[in-house]
């Protein structure tokens, strides 16, 4: 899905619909499983190109990084970015666009050299930037038992789990001398 941000006119432009993405690579052979993508917004004119108002919703699958177990996430993020024309300079360091009040826009420009925003590319570094660097199936999770492997969530496997770091060991000592006085 493209959007022309050359001849937008002044009531600007909606759009809204699906999106069909790739899975997205990550470190090594890790892979964000893209199940579903859709955006919905507007742009407007503005003084920089164009102003993009949009939501992402999306459901990707993952891995968790403690039981390894497959998850689904779902993202709904809303976001604002500027989309700037070729031949159109964004402000120097430290100026920032204003909205008709006055106030900063909390927004990131975005460059769009031949006018043309390929949606699908602004989708996936929304996707890149909203999800965990770590993700979990749930924050309770209990992972994987460091002595045989077993999934924690599903079983107690009876290992012994061992309480006391082992470079804490010379420190025990001490702790059993202030626990006897």
């Amino acid at each position: 899905m493209r959007l022309d941000i050359r001849d937008l006119g002044r009531e600007g432009a909606r759009f809204e619909g699906p999106l069909v993405l790739p899975n997205l690579p990550l470190q090594g052979e890790e892979r964000i499983v893209v199940r579903s993508a859709s955006i919905a917004g507007s742009a407007v004119p503005g003084s920089f190109g164009a102003d993009l108002r949009a939501r992402l919703d999306a459901l990707l699958e993952f891995s968790c990084v403690r039981c390894l177990e497959p998850f689904e996430l779902k993202l709904h993020v809303p976001f604002e970015l500027i989309l700037v024309r070729e031949g159109q300079e964004p402000p120097a360091e430290g100026g920032r666009p204003v909205d008709t009040d006055g106030d900063p826009v909390a927004a990131m420009f975005y460059p769009v050299p031949d006018g043309m925003a390929d949606l699908a590319a602004i989708v996936r570094e929304q996707i890149y930037l909203n999800v965990p660097l770590k993700p979990v199936c749930a924050a309770i999770c209990r992972g994987l038992c460091p002595t045989c492997g077993a999934n924690r969530n599903r079983l107690e496997c009876g290992c012994r789990s061992e309480d006391l770091d082992p470079r804490l060991a010379p420190l025990l000592e001490f702790r059993k001398r202030l626990g006897d006085s």
